[in-house]
């Protein structure tokens, strides 16, 4: 990774992730996209601009998340951003003053990242809005991301049990909500309690909605 000497020490921590850390998580977050199935599908990732542009995004989203206080967590492995996860909490409203303030800088970079390929993003975002049905509140899961040079070692798992133990703390929570658009992730989920709630067919991908229900809620 970037920056970091990463020795590939199996002991993960997780962490609430610092400004300090904020350069690594991007990163992290853009290696661990750039192959996913629905981010190949609707983004031209083989080209090195976009890859850029996704850093942009990124970078947005996570300032976002860290000013507004949800939950961004890191899967620290020997001092590096193994991985990120990003969890919205639905009582922790995101400014649209701020969004847009940020935002506005970089547009023209992010209506460059979906410009090729426009047709394909909308029917992602649309396969992509959860059901209308879910017991509130809940969480969601927006982002889970692992460096392909420590996917298999258990960061993403340690970072799915972390936020599992937060809802379990809080009986007002209902469970926790994700989609993927990765039918080895839908097991990988699926082996930590999730059930499949349905599955949006795409013909090219599939988007896999997904469903924790917390033990203690009620």
């Amino acid at each position: 990774m970037d920056g970091v000497k990463c020795t590939g020490s199996p002991r993960i921590e997780v962490v609430a992730l610092t400004p300090e850390l904020k350069e690594q998580a991007v990163e992290t977050l853009v290696q661990a996209f750039k192959t996913e199935e629905t981010t190949v599908y609707h983004l031209d990732t083989e080209n090195p601009s976009t890859l850029k542009r996704m850093a942009v995004l990124d970078g947005l989203f996570v300032r976002l998340y860290l000013e507004a206080g949800r939950t961004v967590l890191a899967a620290m492995i020997d001092g590096c951003v193994a991985g990120v996860g990003m969890v919205r909490d639905p009582r922790i409203h995101l400014s649209k003053i701020r969004v847009a303030t940020l935002s506005l800088p970089n547009f023209h970079q992010l209506v460059l990242l979906y410009a090729r390929r426009p047709l394909r993003f909308l029917r992602v975002m649309w396969a992509a809005k959860s059901p209308k049905d879910l017991t509130k509140p809940h969480f969601t899961f927006e982002v889970l991301g692992i460096h392909p040079d420590h996917q298999g070692r258990g960061a993403g798992k340690e970072l799915m049990r972390e936020v599992q133990a937060m809802v379990e703390d809080d009986p007002t929570i209902s469970g926790i909500y994700l989609n993927t658009g990765s039918e080895r992730n839908q097991s990988f989920y699926e082996s930590l309690d999730y059930d499949t709630l349905r599955i949006v067919d795409l013909k090219a991908v599939k988007i896999y909605h997904m469903f924790w229900r917390n033990p203690a809620f009620g």
